[in-house]
């Protein structure tokens, strides 16, 4: 094994203890305080789960649901989602902690675990960061950020450092109906430039009671890619 390898290895190592300490850190600061947050969970029925426009699950419905704990005195959250994907099935759990800078910015700085049931494998970690602003009564624009070095899991593929960008731009249209328009990228390092793509969702959203609708329409670059480019779903909030 060579020099240079020997130091990735060490840089890789390092990584993944750093990433276990930071998620270990923030879980033992916030659990105390998440005891005694409001606890919400939803059920979805959507057309498919589209993810960053790519269908996960093979084009076919999917039945998801999560269940979220939130301190809004404190801005700590965390929660767990589910959801069928294509031969498997997902279950998400991140912790995060959100606040308001000055001039109305809103951050969001989140840990989210990937883990697959049956293909344990291709579990991974991502790390986001969100920048949000409300510029009118009724139009927020926001970014995120999106980062891993583990994406898919180290042990099926070769430790894939992967970025996420996107813009997303809200427009309220009354109280209960807004629409949203969202433009990212995903690059992969290995992978190199041909393997990177752009992503688009227009969505509409409609709040009644305790239901909420969505109807979303998807764009992606990928050469020969068949993701579904309409998709529907409906929220049952508890």
């Amino acid at each position: 094994m060579s020099r240079l390898d020997t130091n990735n290895n060490v840089l890789k190592e390092t990584w993944m203890k750093l990433k276990t300490k930071l998620l270990s850190s923030v879980l033992l600061f916030a659990l105390p305080v998440m005891a005694n947050a409001e606890v919400s969970g939803y059920v979805t029925l959507t057309s498919d789960y589209m993810f960053r426009g790519l269908s996960l699950n093979d084009k076919d419905p999917a039945i998801q649901a999560g269940l979220d704990w939130s301190a809004e005195d404190s801005g700590w959250y965390a929660g767990i989602w589910a959801s069928p994907v294509t031969d498997d099935t997902e279950v998400d759990l991140f912790v995060g902690y959100a606040g308001e800078l000055a001039d109305g910015l809103e951050y969001d700085l989140m840990a989210v675990y990937y883990a697959y049931l049956d293909e344990d494998e291709y579990n991974y970690m991502e790390l986001h960061a969100g920048l949000s602003k409300a510029l009118s009564s009724n139009f927020s624009l926001g970014i995120n950020l999106d980062y891993t070095n583990d994406s898919l899991g180290s042990s099926a593929y070769e430790d894939m450092n992967a970025l996420h960008m996107s813009v997303v731009a809200s427009f309220s249209i009354q109280e209960d109906l807004s629409l949203e328009l969202e433009y990212g990228r995903q690059g992969w390092e290995e992978y190199g430039e041909d393997e990177d793509y752009d992503w688009g969702r227009l969505s509409v959203l409609k709040d009644y009671g305790d239901f909420s609708f969505d109807v979303s329409a998807w764009y992606n670059d990928l050469d020969g890619d068949d993701s579904s480019k309409f998709t529907v779903g409906v929220s049952y909030n508890f």
